[in-house]
């Protein structure tokens, strides 16, 4: 890290470096804890750091939750695939479902949204299908595909 061969980062080493990934965006813990290893940071010191900051407030998995679901919201995807990326990224179930309570009633209009920007007016029934499989994909479920289908018969 310092150039000084075999010096290994301590907490306040590798509180800075977390300082540097927070600058540039909101991350959860294990995101954190995991990208400081990469930086050669120990396990242990990184995860000492990580709960430091989280005290802090510094790093929060409930607000990383929250801006991670409005930007995957914005970009169309639906709540099973943005739900299985904030498990990945080590969110609780709890912290995911109060981040995707806020948009429960909107996901069939984005799947919606999400088909018109793909198809035509009219669709026929290998294109719905093709749209249905993509959608699902996309993390939508099977009821909010096929109501937003039913909009553009």
């Amino acid at each position: 890290m310092t150039g000084q061969g075999d010096h290994k980062p301590g907490v306040s080493d590798a509180r800075s470096i977390a300082y540097r990934f927070l600058g540039n965006r909101e991350h959860s813990c294990q995101e954190l804890r995991e990208k400081l290893e990469r930086k050669g940071v120990d396990g242990d010191i990184a995860y000492m750091a990580v709960d430091e900051l989280a005290e802090e407030g510094l790093v929060s998995d409930r607000r990383y939750a929250e801006s991670f679901a409005r930007s995957r919201v914005a970009r169309l995807q639906g709540p099973f695939k943005i739900r299985a990326e904030l498990r990945n990224r080590g969110v609780t179930d709890v912290l995911i479902d109060e981040a995707l309570a806020g948009f429960e009633q909107e996901w069939i209009e984005l799947a919606a949204q999400w088909i018109s920007r793909r198809s035509r007016d009219r669709l026929d029934k290998a294109e719905k299908a093709r749209l249905y499989r993509n959608g699902t994909r996309r993390g939508f479920s099977h009821e909010h595909m096929m109501r937003a289908l039913e909009t553009f018969e």
